[in-house]
């Protein structure tokens, strides 16, 4: 997201590209006067100059511009161009979900056969819930010894590295980032097109005058950020690893929000649909009967109101 954002900080360096927006004479240009966009240092300039340029960025701007030519408006274009991405990524997101849900149990199944052998050697009880019933400090270290020397090795084998599934969820990154770029390319193109808005905001291409948008796609952000959280636990992740990429991410989170309150209102509304949409998602990937449909595995993290149970005390799945 934060990259995506301040991609339209930078001026083109190209001449066919409009250094600003040509407004009507008759539109209040003083909250664009106040936040005007800056110009990044050359390294970085030439950098999103060749992204805004590449085949996958004109590509997905020749899809924009035909959904428009359709006949969408250019604000319905950019949200159906944001839920159309969002379901051309989702692929991805399914067989992480799968590899996660399989991870889960080929742990617990591993776990589980070595503290039943641990439990006959040392002739010590094991309760229904796969606990130990001992307190010797020996036997509980050889346990975890074994645990840590034998379960990472046999995920490994599996392929089901926390990494992999991690670079899963990511990968479609690169796809938001290019469309944040053919977004930009259209509002910043030799036609600059009429984007009329709707409530607050009377053009799109104007900066949102109270923030709404913008403070709406943080809150959306730190909310993804807290649902994954509790849905999935941080399996083979250090804990203070952990800590620091979410502070990363939530720095990350308020930077951007920070940028889109500068940025025409157009690019907010179309990381709200981003946001919506990977929210959807993942809550939709907790259903039972989706799972199903997809070959998932269940988890205790099931539900069939994901949503309401993000918030409330519910019994496991």
């Amino acid at each position: 997201m934060f990259l995506a954002a301040t991609n339209r900080l930078s001026l083109p360096c190209c001449s066919n590209k409009l250094y600003l927006l040509a407004k009507p004479a008759t539109v209040s240009n003083s909250t664009s006067q106040r936040r005007n966009a800056s110009q990044l240092p050359p390294a970085i300039s030439s950098v999103f100059e060749y992204a805004a340029d590449c085949n996958i960025t004109q590509a997905m701007q020749w899809g924009m511009e035909g959904i428009h030519a359709a006949g969408v408006p250019w604000a319905g274009t950019f949200i159906v161009s944001g839920i159309a991405l969002r379901l051309l990524t989702a692929p991805t997101h399914v067989l992480a979900e799968k590899l996660f849900a399989k991870r889960i149990h080929a742990q617990n199944f591993f776990t589980q056969a070595i503290l039943k052998k641990v439990s006959e050697h040392y002739k010590i009880g094991l309760s229904p819930t796969g606990i130990l019933k001992t307190e010797d400090p020996k036997v509980l270290d050889h346990t975890e010894k074994l645990i840590k020397e034998n379960v990472p090795g046999y995920l490994v084998e599996q392929r089901l590295q926390a990494s992999r599934i991690q670079n899963l969820k990511i990968c479609s990154v690169p796809i938001w980032i290019f469309s944040s770029f053919a977004l930009r390319n259209i509002i910043n193109g030799d036609f600059a097109p009429a984007v009329p808005g709707a409530l607050w905001i009377p053009d799109l291409l104007l900066p949102d005058p109270y923030f709404i948008l913008p403070a709406i796609v943080g809150s959306f952000g730190f909310l993804n950020l807290w649902a994954q959280r509790k849905i999935y636990p941080a399996i083979g992740t250090r804990k203070n690893w952990l800590k620091t990429y979410d502070a990363s991410l939530a720095f990350m989170t308020t930077a951007a929000v920070y940028i889109m309150a500068h940025l025409p209102a157009v690019i907010p509304l179309y990381w709200l649909v981003v946001s919506i949409t990977g929210f959807a998602q993942t809550q939709m990937l907790r259903h039972p009967r989706i799972k199903s449909i997809f070959d998932i595995k269940r988890l205790p993290t099931d539900s069939k109101t994901p949503i309401r149970d993000l918030f409330l005390t519910r019994k496991m799945a």
